[in-house]
């Protein structure tokens, strides 16, 4: 039996890829990438965040260790 070293859950965060959303200003398609929160429409400059869908970040006691210090810090944000 294998045993995966790796969260599957984390895939998207180690190996990000493009996905595409619709500017809520100006309409215009933005990508951003699946390890990204916000980013820049590059038609109307105003900044676009994505629709934050819970993640194992949110609740594995390992997820810091499974992608990194960084970017667990980027995708968490700031805490209260």
């Amino acid at each position: 039996m294998t045993i995966n070293k790796f969260c599957p859950g984390s895939t998207t965060i180690k190996s990000p890829v493009p996905e595409y959303i619709e500017c809520p200003w100006c309409k215009g398609e933005v990508e951003i990438w699946s390890d990204e929160i916000k980013t820049t429409c590059p038609n109307c400059k105003a900044t676009v965040f994505k629709n934050k869908a819970p993640s194992c970040i949110d609740w594995c006691k390992h997820a810091e260790e499974c992608i990194g210090t960084e970017a667990f810090k980027r995708l968490k944000g700031p805490q209260s």
